[in-house]
């Protein structure tokens, strides 16, 4: 489990460690990528164009978008969370 979130502003140093991790987690304007119990990020909002389009490329085939989050203590609560949006939606979809 992830313990430490590690900010990094340097486009190497950020994609050494995405090498090493299994996939890498983008959440505009972040991208995540775990190393052992940390997660080592980079803000890629302060990049240059160049570095971001360059970093995105790189790591095309291994970065996962996040679309939205939820925060659940289980399987059965996450299943009531989302369906409770769920049903938001279609409310306000009605209205």
């Amino acid at each position: 489990m992830v313990q430490e979130f590690i900010e990094v502003e340097d486009v190497g140093t950020f994609r050494l460690v995405a090498e090493q991790a299994p996939f890498v987690i983008r959440r505009d304007p972040y991208l995540f990528a775990q190393y052992f119990s940390s997660m080592i990020f980079i803000n890629v909002a302060k990049l240059e164009d160049r570095e971001v389009k360059r970093l995105f490329d790189m790591l095309r085939g291994k970065t996962i978008v996040v679309k939205s989050l939820v925060k659940a203590s289980s399987i059965s609560d996450f299943l009531e969370k989302v369906g409770e949006v769920k049903q938001s939606e279609q409310h306000n979809r009605r209205c």
